[in-house]
């Protein structure tokens, strides 16, 4: 891939010529790449999913492009990594999940008011944490969202139902985030 910085030979070109080479501005330059192939096959079902989840992410980044809500727009504008822009960052937002690293059970011995520790991480924001509590028979006992910690990755849940027989019990923790994506960790007592 060939850079120029708006020479004579190249001025501003932008565009395809001949089918052969691409020319695009990128960063400030003038970029010149080889022309892409169009594909002959029908995709893998795994290629088909890749691309209906990326013309999803196109279409929430559009709207968040075009929307009416400038209070995302300046938050994803203000994470921009070289050389994206405001539509990329949202594309990358909605093609990354959130993640939920570890769930601490430490000081839940199945009393009300006990505390369940969440971290949760993702690469722009994750908006709550849901939690779900179900007995070792596999009835859901409680569920109810998670309060964010001053640090920005973890998030505590204080229970409100007793549970008097912890072994088997299983803790769910499920992560949102902006786009509506989520991530989940269960574990098991």
């Amino acid at each position: 891939m060939a850079n120029s910085n708006n020479s004579v030979i190249t001025g501003k070109l932008r565009g395809t010529i001949g089918k052969e080479l691409v020319f695009r501005d990128w960063d400030g330059k003038t970029v010149v790449a080889k022309a892409p192939k169009a594909r002959t096959s029908p995709g893998t079902d795994a290629q088909l999913k890749i691309q209906e989840n990326f013309t999803l992410a196109a279409k929430y980044a559009k709207s968040v492009v075009e929307g009416t809500d400038q209070g995302i727009r300046d938050a994803y504008t203000a994470r921009l990594k070289p050389r994206q822009n405001l539509f990329s960052r949202a594309v990358a937002d909605f093609m990354s999940p959130p993640v939920v690293k570890d769930i601490g059970t430490s000081a839940y011995t199945g009393v009300v008011g006990n505390t369940i520790r969440i971290r949760a991480v993702d690469d722009f924001r994750v908006t709550g944490v849901l939690v779900e509590i179900f007995a070792a028979s596999g009835a859901l006992l409680e569920k109810g969202n998670a309060v964010q910690q001053t640090n920005g990755i973890d998030w505590t849940y204080t229970t409100t139902q007793a549970n008097a027989v912890l072994t088997g019990s299983k803790i769910n923790a499920i992560a949102t985030d902006v786009p509506g994506n989520t991530g989940t960790l269960a574990v098991t007592l």
